[in-house]
């Protein structure tokens, strides 16, 4: 599939939180990206940004192996916004190298991983992701 995408990942480290732990989590979901972590006034948040569908395979397959497609699929519909699909995933459920879609600090008081993709075609993008 040729589609031009651009992938953005974030998360935000409480100072509870060990941000190599942290960055662990965000490549146990996404491994073919290049995380930094980075500090700003005594915080630090792991960012990295990957611009090929492949970094979004492991994703896919995480999808796959929980069995969510179909609930997947619903979600990431409903996290459109213009060109960006953004959703978040629990860092807890990432840690363990599964996965888990959650509101910001509804489910956990943790912040979770903030996920951008951007596409001019994400229904192909959430299509591929969650297709059987």
């Amino acid at each position: 599939m040729g589609l031009e995408i651009e992938v953005r990942v974030e998360a935000e480290v409480y100072p509870t939180e060990d941000p190599e732990k942290v960055l662990e989590a965000v490549k146990k979901v996404f491994p073919e990206i290049d995380f930094n972590v980075k500090w700003l006034d005594g915080s630090a948040v792991v960012e990295g940004v990957g611009k090929d569908l492949k970094v979004l395979e492991n994703l896919k397959r995480l999808i796959r192996e929980r069995r969510i497609r179909t609930s997947a699929r619903q979600i990431l519909k409903s996290s459109i916004l213009g060109d960006s699909l953004i959703f978040n995933l629990n860092k807890q459920a990432a840690y363990a190298g599964k996965i888990s879609f959650t509101e910001p600090y509804l489910e956990s008081p943790l912040p979770p991983i903030k996920v951008e993709v951007r596409s001019d075609d994400l229904e192909a993008v959430i299509e591929w992701l969650t297709e059987i």
